[in-house]
């Protein structure tokens, strides 16, 4: 089983506490201001949340997973992360249960075998230490209870990675959703902040995969989970839908902030 590694520290490890604490996020002057309820008012989608620290990010994260319990409940959620920490294959899958202070997120398994490839690969390495799938999960048990999940790492985030995760992810069986993980820009002032988030935000609402990747790879734009939404993208052809969009420094101050986007993503 993987344990948490970053409860007490992005989020709170009391279950209670961190019931709270995502309820506080809903209701927040930044966040949606409802406590979302299971419905089928939406067309089934994918979504784009934050990773952060709850304090700084969990708000606007709360925007995509109520609009994510308004389409429904899926059979499992594959989790699509950015690799912080060097650690494993270039695109690693988890096959261990991820526990949280919410309980236990049991692993998919059969979505798991038909994943793997020469590319897509158990490696549970990646897992051990990244937080970008992790703090997902509670949201999932908030809205849902007991959830089955597929957790992905990319350390490669290539766009040929990333187009190659989605086509293996549109022949999966059941129905299941993807959550893309990824923060915006980082450590920048307010004005700077602001201004390349909204680059990067108008590539993704308009599938442009060119400017997203000549953003990253020429250091204009430090979103660090751009494989993760460009694989869902690539996954989902229906309309994409700007929900949120914020940052650390109108959560807490600061003179330099990381900045936070709420994307979902029709089916078809």
């Amino acid at each position: 089983m993987r344990t948490p590694y970053v409860a007490g520290y992005f989020y709170p490890s009391d279950p209670e506490a961190l019931k709270e604490k995502i309820e506080w996020a809903f209701t927040h002057w930044n966040g949606p201001g409802y406590i979302p309820e299971i419905k089928r008012i939406d067309p089934e989608k994918g979504v784009v949340v934050p990773h952060a620290g709850y304090d700084y990010s969990a708000p606007v994260a709360a925007f995509s997973f109520g609009s994510l319990a308004n389409s429904g409940k899926y059979d499992y959620y594959v989790v699509v992360g950015p690799n912080h920490t060097g650690l494993g294959a270039p695109i690693s899958i988890g096959d261990e249960d991820y526990l949280t202070p919410l309980g236990r997120a049991k692993i998919k398994k059969e979505a798991i075998e038909e994943l793997q490839d020469d590319l897509i690969v158990v490696d549970n390495l990646a897992h051990l230490q990244e937080h970008s799938v992790e703090v997902e999960i509670p949201f999932l048990q908030f809205i849902y209870g007991e959830v089955e999940i597929v957790p992905i790492v990319m350390m490669d985030q290539s766009l040929e990675a990333a187009e190659h995760l989605a086509l293996r992810l549109k022949k999966l069986s059941g129905n299941f959703t993807v959550i893309a993980s990824s923060d915006l820009n980082h450590y920048l002032a307010l004005r700077r902040l602001k201004q390349l988030d909204g680059y990067f935000s108008t590539a993704v609402l308009h599938r442009d995969f060119k400017a997203l990747y000549r953003y990253e790879y020429s250091g204009e734009v430090s979103a660090c989970g751009f494989g993760p939404i460009v694989t869902l993208l690539s996954t989902y052809s229906g309309k994409v839908d700007l929900l949120k969009l914020s940052n650390s420094i109108e959560m807490t101050g600061g003179e330099t902030g990381v900045g936070y986007a709420s994307f979902t993503v029709d089916k078809v």
